[in-house]
């Protein structure tokens, strides 16, 4: 229905376009090939001057050769306002298996695309294509696309549209943004998403930037919003994804490539709104009908459209009628206007995915020069398989249960009988969209078998006086798949003629002296002529969940209740069962085995996460008593009372599972990093028997645990003297300079002092959250440059070996969990320079006084912390006859030691010259960083 909402539109050849493909054999792989492009028809270029390529070496070109390999030539339909629709279709075999990039070219696009070079739009090439996996394991179709790939967006107005895919297969579909092509692998030139900030910067409720996004999972992308009018072209992938039977991931078989345009207009005009119920599950074979309203503020009239598979399946196609007289109006009407979607389900639908339909409303303002507006909404409508009907059954021998029911509805489709167990009645109402078996239900699946058997002989681990509780599934083949939903449940209770153990108890944690409660039933329903009474019991030990490791006769008695102690309780886990004798000491038979619940503590940051298991014979997921209970010690308000354990909370383990995080939410305190917390669990169960009394309580061991802590300790503060310095670093930071105590020192010793040390002090209030501190050091000061050069357990850190003493130090504190604070303020320490220059040497190679040397003695005097040296000597005349520069020497001498002689080498005569000296000092202090030097130098022979 473009012809409805397209205005006029201004351009000379390919608007948008996309290709599918169907498997047209299922003897070979013989596919069909559906080209769809919209073009531009005032320019009068035809569709056909390019090539469409299959991606395994056969190319079709030019127009002449595309209409003689066609099926049916190109079938072009005029639609309004310069735009038509042409549709191709091919055939073609692929000769092997593998992945193959079917495409097709031509050249150009229509003129004045504004992402798209604008006026130079018309010499790009226009290239989609479409990725297929081909394989012998399966059959596939790509996603078929139903809405047309023209819109119309208004400026300052979001943008919506749905591409109506459908995948025949029930595949999963998944939809990404790409870039338009210009050819395979060569994005288009001068493209711009539509939300580039030269593209459109502002959204509908004026905010910014815009927003161009595509939900993958339903497939509405969302422009937000057109900021100048006229054309736009984008592109997205639609993905189909199964899961690999190999593999059993999900793995991408194939995606079409939609490349479409948007025309965007000036609207004074609101959008129209569609409602909708929400989305549903239903039962194939029977009818759904869903009206459909659409609305619109300004009262203008509206068209509403409805796109997607359910109008695509061969069997049973789904319809949508304007209300009230049920007809295939196609036209504008008044507002509110409601239309019918019916669709008649049959056995032929029924899949894993849900079919979405996409329902598409637009306005016509009563202003006809005013541009219309749409809504995009979609509909999940999942079919799902009937339930299996007539399941029932009875007792079999001594353990085991003979299970019958009717012939499958849906047989044909070939799925497999599922068959679920549980123990105690778990009721729930399998309508709507609660398909299949709920998730900690409690039901486990026991066996599957083939969809034409008709019963089933259960004899896996039926124990006495359990009360069995069974459901029934169809679990549909790939690639549809699906699963039907349950049966109605069947309960049958085994008979009570052995022991049933009840409980497993620890009553004590302890390494060597732990305790555990054991208990256990008579034969409530024995026959005692056979087995005359009283019954003698031997109970039995064994180490772990399950098993008979360590098997351990730990009592021989008439009672059903033993307090087993001595035991590891703390790290092992025990399972106890009990053999029974009657009257004449004949060992008549043995109950199942039950465990102690076995509690794991996990740290997490500031909580706890606990999680617990247990090997009964009864169930600990029960619809009457669905709660598990957690205990914990250190309730109180200082944390501090470790032997009270008190009820912290309870954890419904039918939606919850057997875990439960602890985050200090009880009398909302917070968890405390630095101390460890300890807990046990209280798990309630049933046999589902009326004649063993329920809820079953047993308690886990005790088990401990430190949450981890994220929150780091207090900053640690510098000490900082009086006489500190603020300068400005290299990095525009702020530097504290203070002055060494050695630069107080009147002299070094010796001068030329290779090694200095600093020291560095600070405090902080909360030293107990403390461990240790970090020490970082910078020669610079820059804030990127420091790096950790200590740790120290107290609040002063000594720094030695230093080949100078400028430096800045920065402290953290870091806590037992390794939580590190904020760093301190630099604190660094200045070189104090110092440079003194003689006016007298004798250079006459006695080897005292030879050369003008900068002071070295040993005192305060001694040259020190020097970067550079410029040296110059002048004659009484000015002329300069003398220089260095330890800045273009390698081995530059920052003493001078000038021997008395001019540049050329040649000695000077005695007498006095003059010198300046410039020498550059390593200093943070800008101040003491460059010292002048002017005097006389005498010349003594």
């Amino acid at each position: 229905m473009i012809c409805a909402i397209c205005g006029e539109l201004a351009a000379t050849h390919l608007r948008a376009g996309n290709i599918t493909a169907v498997r047209i054999s299922e003897t070979n792989f013989r596919y069909r090939f559906t080209l769809v492009i919209y073009r531009d028809t005032e320019s009068g270029v035809q569709v056909g001057n390019g090539s469409f390529n299959f991606g395994d070496g056969r190319i079709v070109g030019g127009r002449q050769a595309l209409i003689n390999n066609s099926l049916n030539g190109f079938r072009e339909t005029a639609l309004a306002n310069f735009t038509s629709v042409v549709v191709i279709e091919f055939e073609h075999t692929f000769l092997n298996e593998g992945d193959f990039i079917v495409s097709y070219s031509e050249g150009n696009r229509n003129q004045n695309i504004i992402n798209l070079g604008g006026g130079a739009s018309g010499t790009i090439p226009f290239h989609i294509e479409t990725f297929m996996k081909i394989s012998s394991r399966f059959s596939n179709n790509t996603p078929q696309l139903t809405v047309p790939p023209l819109d119309r967006a208004c400026i300052g107005s979001q943008f919506f549209h749905n591409s109506g895919a459908f995948d025949i297969d029930g595949d999963s579909l998944a939809y990404r943004i790409v870039t338009p092509q210009q050819g395979r692998g060569v994005d288009a030139n001068f493209y711009l998403p539509v939300n580039d900030a030269t593209v459109s910067n502002l959204r509908e409720d004026g905010g910014s930037p815009a927003r161009f996004q595509i939900d993958p999972f339903d497939g509405t992308l969302v422009w937000d919003a057109a900021q100048f009018v006229g054309e736009y072209s984008i592109a997205f992938i639609v993905e189909e994804w199964r899961k690999s039977e190999i593999t059993g991931e999900a793995e991408l078989i194939g995606y079409v490539t939609r490349d479409m345009q948007i025309i965007a207009v000036t609207c004074e005009n609101d959008r129209p709104e569609l409602v909708l119920p929400a989305d549903t599950c239903i039962s194939a074979l029977s009818e759904i009908q869903v009206v459909v309203t659409g609305r619109d503020v300004n009262d203008d009239q509206v068209f509403i459209e409805a796109f997607g598979g359910s109008f695509q399946v061969n069997t049973s196609p789904a319809s949508f009628l304007a209300l009230p007289d049920l007809v295939d109006d196609r036209s504008f009407r008044d507002q509110p206007a409601q239309s019918l979607f019916t669709w008649q389900t049959s056995l032929s639908h029924i899949r894993d995915q849900p079919y979405e339909v996409v329902f598409k409303v637009t306005d016509r303002p009563a202003d006809r020069s005013q541009n219309p507006l749409t809504d995009f909404k979609s509909l999940s409508i999942k079919v799902v398989a009937p339930a299996p009907t007539g399941l029932t059954g009875d007792i079999s021998g001594q353990n085991a249960i003979q299970l019958e029911w009717d012939n499958y509805f849906a047989a044909s489709l070939n799925p497999v009988m599922q068959i679920y167990r549980r123990i105690d009645s778990f009721e729930f109402n399998p309508i709507n969209c609660n398909v299949g078996i709920p998730a900690n239900s409690g039901y486990e699946l026991i066996d599957e078998v083939p969809i034409d058997q008709r019963n089933y002989l259960d004899d896996n681990d039926v124990m006495s006086g359990v009360n069995y509780c069974y459901r029934l599934v169809a679990s549909f083949p790939l690639p549809n798949g699906g699963t039907s939903y349950a049966s109605q449940e069947f309960c049958l209770k085994n008979n009570t003629d052995v022991p049933n153990m009840v409980n497993a108890s620890v009553q004590e944690t302890d390494q060597s002296a732990g305790e555990i409660y054991t208990r256990w039933t008579a034969p409530l329903e024995i026959n005692e002529l056979l087995f005359p009474s009283p019954y003698r019991y031997e109970l039995f030990r064994q180490t772990g969940l399950t098993g008979n490791a360590n098997r351990t006769l730990i009592a021989s008695t008439f009672d059903t209740v033993f307090v087993d102690t001595g035991l590891n309780t703390q790290d092992e886990t025990y399972n106890y069962f009990v053999r029974f004798f009657d009257a004449d000491d004949n060992l008549i038979d043995s109950a199942a085995t039950a465990s102690t619940p076995r509690l794991s503590s996990t740290p997490e940051i500031l909580a706890v996460n606990l999680s617990w298991q247990s090997n009964v014979p009864w169930s600990n997921s029960i619809q009457s008593s669905p709660y598990h209970y957690i205990y914990r010690n250190r309730t109180d308000l200082n944390a501090q009372d470790e032997d009270t354990f008190v009820l912290i909370d309870s954890v419904n383990v039918l939606t919850s599972g057997q875990r439960y995080i602890d985050d200090g939410r009880f009398n909302s305190r917070p968890l405390n990093g630095e101390l460890v917390y300890c807990y046990f669990v209280t798990t309630q169960g049933s046999y589902g028997n009326p004649q063993i009394l329920s809820p079953l309580l047993n308690d886990s061991q005790i088990s401990c645990a430190q949450p981890e802590d994220n929150s780091p300790p207090e900053d640690p503060e510098i000490d900082l003297p009086d006489n500190i310095i603020a300068i400005e670093g290299p990095d525009g930071s702020v530097l504290n300079i203070i002055n060494s105590p050695i630069c107080e020192l009147d002299n070094f010793s010796p001068c030329e002092q290779l090694e200095f040390s600093n020291t560095v002090n600070w405090t902080i209030s909360n030293i107990d959250d403390v461990a240790f501190f970090n020490i970082y050091f910078s020669t610079s000061g820059m804030d990127n440059s420091y790096e950790l050069v200590g740790t120290s357990t107290t609040t002063q850190f000594t720094h030695t070996g230093l080949p100078e003493i400028k430096g800045c130090y920065r402290i953290t504190a870091v806590d037992g969990a390794d939580n590190e604070s904020q760093m301190t303020d630099p604190i660094c320490f200045d070189n104090c320079p110092y440079y003194e220059l003689p006016n007298t040497f004798t250079p006459n190679e006695d080897n005292v006084n030879d050369t003008f040397r900068a002071f070295d003695l040993d005192n305060g005097r001694c040259s020190r912390f020097v970067s550079s040296v410029e040296f110059k000597v002048f004659n009484r005349w000015g002329k300069e006859i003398f220089s260095y520069n330890t800045e273009q020497t390698t081995n530059p001498n920052y003493f001078i030691d000038w021997d008395g002689k001019d540049n050329d080498g040649k000695p000077l005569n005695a007498g006095t010259y003059y010198y300046t000296a410039t020498v550059t000092f390593n200093t943070f202090d800008p101040e003491k960083r460059k010292q002048e030097f002017k005097n006389w130098v005498k010349i003594v022979k």
